[in-house]
């Protein structure tokens, strides 16, 4: 059995399935309704004294078992000995996890793999994330594309590319860049971004500084695409430059264009299409597919498809599959310029957002649809997908902001009872419809309800203990306890009973945290999967199986980078980066 097969079979499993399928807000509102495998766990989580509770919470014994069990360092507020307290069950559930989720080690790119944050921004406008993410990024496309296509390769089309960060980063190195995104607003910052950036270093030019580390692109930014596209048909020399930070800089004129496009996988194809054919009066276009001249085609001699790399920092949701689409489809295709001038020839993805994915999207790889019943991914597991455990106690600040995200989780699960008579009364009221059933099932494990959405978001100051929360929280509402405090729960005004439930839907929400990285892992290796399974497919040309494909850990996790793992398609005769 694959080790794809292996993770979704643990998440199918009982103890896994019931955690997944269990938000803290649900239990609250089941009254406590435990499934039967939770009964010795749940009575360790629930077995506290007041000392337990403010030194040393259960949830937290759980994450430094978590570290311990993955290598990672642990912070100055662990305590081993307790380690050997954690339930048998809790610990053989984290083992498994462990062993089939994806490592996240740094991958080493260049120049720059042993540093996490450059010493100045490469633009305005990136926080330090986003500047580790675009420096990270585009050296490993440079590394990426030299040497084995430095003289090739000129065209990257960056899909969803927001603000521009990550195109006019490789519009520096010499690219012709396509810009795509879905969304007018963030297109005309990206422009905005531009003009500033191109203003800065007009500024530094006049004043003599940073003149010769500056790439060819930035003072032809303007260029055409069909001016490189032209070279590239007929073969001009171009050549490439390495600067003192051994990165290599072609000696092209580059280009950035940004368009605002609905985003799928023909809309995709069709604009990569339609930029190459853009230009003065159509010379590529003509160069390339032919021209009808007295009533007969000519095509110019051995001309072969341009070759385009396809890029995306972070596209959500169903963007990554549609990307995967769109380049596989061209990759399909014959490579005569007459059914394409344009040749998919590598990718560079990082994903983000699973809880955005259509349904189309899971699974992809034979291996999972020909499962039988159908292999199938809830939106609450592709909610936590998105979590990353391994960061919450990394220091003092993020062991702080990790203890208060699970207050807020657990307080607004024991508010469940109060939220449910309020929404009883209101809707007895105006006589509502209850949700469909295909509706339930849909949101089972997520916790989300109409009163929880109506209650909305409450300021950090509002967790400082419960007393607060639940007056902050009634405020808001428009009600008062006393209205009908017969109906609520013990554990509202019992703190001893509060504390317990407080300290057992902590784990609760700690344990489906943990199982994140793992569903993260399944929907990275079912794609990588199908990315193999058509590359090498039956009906496919030879040609495409001279391709690699690769999960490459790009940015560091511990900088807030939690979607860091990139898909990467190359042609096998590429240097491998070192």
């Amino acid at each position: 059995m694959s080790k794809l097969e292996l993770i979704y079979q643990q998440l199918c499993s009982p103890p896994a399935s019931e955690l997944l399928s269990t938000h803290p807000n649900d239990l609250a509102s089941s009254g406590f309704q435990l499934p039967a495998g939770w009964k010795g766990w749940w009575e360790w989580a629930t077995s506290i004294d007041d000392e337990d509770a403010a030194s040393f919470p259960r949830w937290m014994l759980l994450l430094q078992y978590y570290y311990s069990a993955t290598g990672d360092g642990l912070t100055g507020n662990q305590d081993p000995s307790n380690k050997t307290f954690i339930p048998p069950e809790l610990k053989s559930l984290i083992d498994v996890v462990i062993r089939l989720q994806l490592k996240r080690d740094l991958a080493a790119v260049g120049s720059t793999s042993g540093n996490t944050q450059r010493a100045t921004p490469r633009s305005y406008g990136m926080s330090p994330k986003k500047d580790h993410e675009v420096s990270r990024m585009s050296e490993y496309i440079n590394r990426l594309l030299y040497p084995g296509s430095a003289d090739t390769l000129h065209h990257v089309v960056d899909v969803g590319s927001g603000q521009g960060y990550l195109s006019r980063a490789l519009n520096d190195l010499g690219l012709h860049v396509l810009a795509l995104d879905s969304d007018q607003n963030q297109t005309s910052g990206a422009e905005r971004w531009k003009a500033k950036e191109a203003a800065r270093r007009q500024k530094q030019l006049k004043k003599g500084k940073g003149a010769r580390s500056l790439p060819n692109s930035t003072l032809h930014c303007t260029a055409p695409p069909s001016a490189l596209f032209r070279s590239h048909v007929y073969s001009w020399p171009s050549a490439s430059v390495t600067d003192k930070n051994d990165r290599t800089t072609h000696s092209h004129m580059g280009s950035l264009t940004h368009q605002t496009i609905c985003i799928n996988p023909h809309t995709l194809e069709s604009s990569i299409h339609d930029w190459l054919l853009s230009g003065e009066a159509n010379q590529m276009a003509r160069s390339v597919i032919g021209e009808l001249h007295d009533g007969i085609e000519r095509h110019a001699p051995q001309v072969k498809p341009v070759p385009v790399m396809m890029v995306a920092l972070h596209a959500c949701g169903s963007l990554t599959p549609d990307i995967l689409r769109a380049f596989l489809s061209n990759h399909r295709r014959p490579s005569a310029s007459d059914v394409r001038i344009w040749a998919a020839q590598a990718l560079v993805v990082v994903g983000c957002c699973y809880n955005l994915m259509v349904p189309e999207d899971f699974p992809l790889s034979r291996l999972l649809r020909q499962r039988t019943p159908v292999a199938t991914l809830p939106l609450a597991s592709r909610h936590l997908a998105a979590q990353i455990p391994s960061q919450w106690l990394r220091n003092e600040t993020s062991t702080r902001e990790t203890s208060l995200a699970i207050r807020k989780v657990v307080f607004r699960a024991l508010l469940q009872p109060v939220l449910q008579v309020i929404g009883a009364r209101e809707a007895s009221a105006v006589h509502s419809a209850t949700p469909s059933l295909n509706d339930a099932e849909e949101i089972c494990g997520v916790g989300q309800t109409p009163e929880n959405i109506r209650l909305g978001k409450l300021p950090d100051a509002a967790y400082k203990d419960w007393g607060t929360f639940l007056d902050g929280a009634t405020s808001k509402m428009g009600v008062q306890l006393d209205q009908f405090s017969t109906q609520l729960p013990i554990y509202i005004y019992n703190q001893s009973r509060r504390k317990q439930l407080e300290s057992a839907l902590s784990v609760l929400h700690v344990l489906r945290c943990i199982m994140g990285p793992l569903i993260e892992t399944l929907i990275l290796l079912d794609r990588y999967e199908w990315i193999r399974e058509e590359l090498n497919g039956s009906g496919i040309s030879q040609e495409s199986n001279t391709m690699d494909v690769d999960l490459i850990n790009l940015f560091d996790q511990a900088t807030g980078s939690g979607r860091n793992v990139a898909i990467v398609i190359q042609p096998r005769e590429w240097s491998n980066i070192e």
